[in-house]
């Protein structure tokens, strides 16, 4: 065999149905000739055939199979060989070919019938076969990379946050993934039933052309727009909505539109929020700049009381002189109070409790006595500690502000308490804070929601941000919160606050402040 034919040698893995040895060795010799280094694996039995089926880990590249076997027959292996995974070319030999058995063969699903007398129309046989075989390996890879990439789109579409809408130029919904039945209501069933329209859902006309959205979006010209869409129930979401055209390239008719739509509710919500905060805000810069003003003429009032009191008064104009001295006090002590609520610390110093507390009390005590409210005051012998006082003191008049308003209208008690406490999961010790109301408690439903942001029981006097805030404020002085409360058959509910002695983190942040600053 001469260098260039070596080249051309081109290995073979022949599975051989067939009972001849001296077939067989023909046979190899023709394929060797034919420039193939055949690898003839004969098998004579169904079983046989199976074992040897699986045997060969990388597959065989051909099946050639002797029409008639005293055990085991072409059709046979044919039928086995359908009934596996293995999709090999298949090939009926057979001493005398007729026209009708040929036929036969080839409606059974053989891929080709050659006689042994003719063996030239072996090898085109097997070299087209061979070449179809890798054709369809090819196609089935295809096939299945695009299943594959079609599965993983399927599932980014199903989990993504937004909804996602495919309609026609009709504007009828083809299309919608889970995202659009948790905004809209609208199930898959009714989606595939035709029966929604982007029409139904929306108003797709402008304001300032009567075109349709759907018209301005298939000629390429579309933008965000910010829509109130209808739900399923009949209420409204307000959502931005956005287009793209999947075929541009096809005619106006038959383009598709996808419509992705942006829930808007909490984003409106939090600006509504933001707003009432900057009041909030507004109002209490206002009340610490009006307490200011009231020192100067309270100091002018106190100093015209204690000439007063220098002064020759019977007993009458004393007694009303010391009632309006008592009010002139009570006066004083709540503007220093909101002064000192509205001033924040910048960094973290020595706190005490207790006088927090006072602050807070001083600027519900009008409120508390207006609905019979009681503050029962059980005071612990604590230390100071280091925290931002002005954060501390926001926590302690949110839960007291809460307390006030779940009594509000039946009076009640407020029950304020504090001891030295301990973190039981790692021993740390610190300062354990109560705050404690006789009010109707909350059920589990609201209790599990109560920290969330923008969760309020308030309607539209609350801004459900105060528990949220309080958490995050306990966190960065390494605290927490926690909440028991109950219904039946005693009512009431119990904030505990867990402050540590040693605050770390707060000490910690300041000092790299101080190093950046530097």
């Amino acid at each position: 065999m001469s260098a260039e034919q070596q080249l051309t040698v081109k290995s073979l893995r022949v599975l051989l149905v067939e009972d001849n040895a001296d077939d067989a060795f023909l046979l190899e010799r023709h394929l060797r000739r034919a420039g193939y280094t055949p690898q003839i694996t004969r098998v004579e039995t169904a079983d046989a055939m199976v074992e040897t089926l699986e045997q060969l880990a990388e597959g065989w590249d051909i099946i050639l199979a002797d029409y008639t076997l005293p055990t085991f027959s072409a059709p046979e292996a044919l039928r086995l060989l359908k009934n596996t995974r293995y999709d090999v070319p298949f090939i009926m030999m057979s001493g005398a070919v007729s026209e009708e058995t040929a036929v036969a063969a080839m409606r059974a699903g053989a891929h080709d019938y050659v006689s042994k007398q003719n063996l030239a129309r072996l090898v085109p046989a097997i070299e087209r076969e061979l070449k179809e075989a890798e054709e369809r390996h090819r196609k089935r890879t295809a096939e299945r990379a695009l299943r594959s990439s079609e599965e993983r789109f399927h599932r980014l579409v199903e989990g993504m946050p937004l909804a996602l809408l495919i309609s026609d130029m009709r504007g009828r919904v083809v299309y919608a993934n889970e995202a659009v039945e948790r905004l809209l209501g609208y199930s898959q069933r009714e989606i595939e039933d035709g029966s929604v329209t982007l029409d139904r859902i929306c108003s797709l006309t402008t304001e300032d052309t009567p075109e349709s959205l759907l018209h301005i979006w298939s000629s390429g010209q579309g933008e965000n727009y910010e829509l109130e869409c209808l739900k399923r129930d009949g209420t409204t979401v307000t959502v931005l909505i956005g287009a793209a055209v999947l075929n541009p390239e096809a005619s106006p008719q038959e383009r598709q539109i996808a419509a992705f739509l942006v829930d808007l509710t909490e984003q409106k919500r939090s600006h509504q929020v933001l707003r009432n905060t900057e009041k909030l805000a507004a109002a209490g810069r206002l009340a610490a700049s009006v307490a200011h003003e009231i020192n100067n003429p309270l100091e002018a009032v106190t100093n015209c009381m204690y000439l007063l009191h220098q002064c020759q008064l019977d007993d009458k104009a004393r007694q009303y002189l010391e009632l309006a001295q008592h009010e002139l006090n009570r006066v004083t002590h709540i503007t220093t109070q909101t002064l000192r609520f509205y001033r924040q610390s910048t960094r973290a110093t020595e706190t005490n409790i207790h006088d927090l507390f006072e602050t807070v009390l001083a600027l519900y005590d009008i409120r508390m006595r207006a609905q019979n409210i009681c503050a029962v005051r059980e005071f612990g012998d604590i230390p100071s500690i280091v925290t931002h006082d002005g954060e501390i003191r926001q926590v302690l008049a949110n839960l007291v502000g809460n307390a006030v308003d779940a009594m509000q209208g039946d009076g009640g008690k407020l029950i304020l308490r504090t001891c030295i406490g301990r973190q039981w999961k790692t021993g740390q010790r610190g300062i354990s804070i109560v705050v404690a109301d006789t009010g109707p408690g909350m059920d589990r439903k609201i209790l599990d929601h109560i920290f969330e942001p923008f969760f309020s029981t308030k309607g539209m006097t609350g801004t459900g941000l105060g528990l949220w805030i309080s958490q995050e404020i306990l966190s960065k002085h390494q605290g927490f919160v926690q909440v028991r409360s109950r219904q039946q058959p005693t009512h009431g509910t119990v904030f505990r606050i867990f402050l540590p002695f040693a605050a770390e983190k707060i000490v910690e942040q300041e000092e790299t402040e101080l190093r950046v600053s530097a």
